[in-house]
């Protein structure tokens, strides 16, 4: 299987140097395009003449809805005749998958929840090679969805993907990783981190609202960060909430240990 990256044109703090879109080829003349990113003319004619010398685009298959992701996949769709490929959730999929289906050479659907309800990752067993979408990003964090159980969802998905041993990720932002488990244990050990850090700040006051929190966890934060931020507390809050650990008070939005 030959992967071949489209970087697309849209870097920012949250897409780092921007989308990457993978061409796969099976090795017989079809081509499948894993998260054709935004809806670009200069992205798609990229990705369109990288696919030109090596086969024909028959698949789309999209990680999840976010729209540095998912938009550009119609558009390429109905340029081509590929069948676009995703989770029952996916808007406009054409062909719905269920966990562990093939979808396309030796590539499988994995239901992996967390950074949205219906993010998939794609797996070769053969080669051992994982593409993560935004579950995991080549440098930096990611955000989880911002409903409840969605870190829960998030930190069973890490736990999937670590019993696989991935040896090379490909994500769905920043550089290819080439240590897979590394990567996921990386991961894994931030996010209990997050966690442990939200109750040790509760720990040393009455109370603390979300706001705060982020102040204080995140004290050097980009105002422009600063609602992702708070997202991610919000879905530490809602796993120890859970787990019995913490929970609101009545009369405001604020959060205190319930046990010491």
């Amino acid at each position: 299987m030959v992967i071949t990256r489209v970087l697309a044109p849209n870097p920012g703090p949250m897409t780092l140097t921007g989308t990457n879109s993978y061409l796969v080829d099976d090795g017989r003349g079809s081509l499948a395009v894993i998260d054709p990113g935004p809806d670009d003319p200069r992205h798609l004619q990229a990705i369109l003449a990288a696919a030109a010398p090596l086969g024909r685009i028959t698949t789309v298959l999209v990680t999840h809805r976010h729209g540095d992701h998912l938009p550009a996949a119609l558009p390429l769709c109905a340029q081509t005749g590929a069948t676009l490929v995703g989770h029952p959730d996916l808007p406009g999929v054409q062909r719905r998958v269920a966990d562990n289906e093939s979808v396309f050479g030796s590539l499988l659907a994995l239901a992996t929840p967390g950074h949205t309800r219906e993010s998939l990752c794609f797996w070769d067993a053969d080669a051992r090679t994982l593409f993560t979408g935004d579950l995991v990003a080549g440098s930096g964090t990611v955000i989880v969805d911002d409903v409840p159980g969605a870190l829960a969802d998030y930190l069973a998905s890490l736990e999937r993907l670590l019993t696989l041993g991935p040896n090379t990720i490909y994500p769905g932002h920043g550089p290819v990783v080439d240590d897979g488990i590394g990567k996921l244990e990386e991961y894994r050990h931030h996010r209990r981190q997050r966690v442990q850090q939200v109750v040790d700040a509760l720990r040393e006051r009455d109370s603390a609202s979300v706001d705060e929190l982020v102040s204080l966890i995140y004290p050097e934060l980009g105002a422009n960060l600063v609602p992702m931020a708070a997202r991610n507390v919000r879905a530490n809050l809602d796993l120890l909430s859970g787990q019995g650990l913490v929970s609101q008070l009545t009369h405001d939005e604020r959060w205190r240990l319930t046990t010491t």
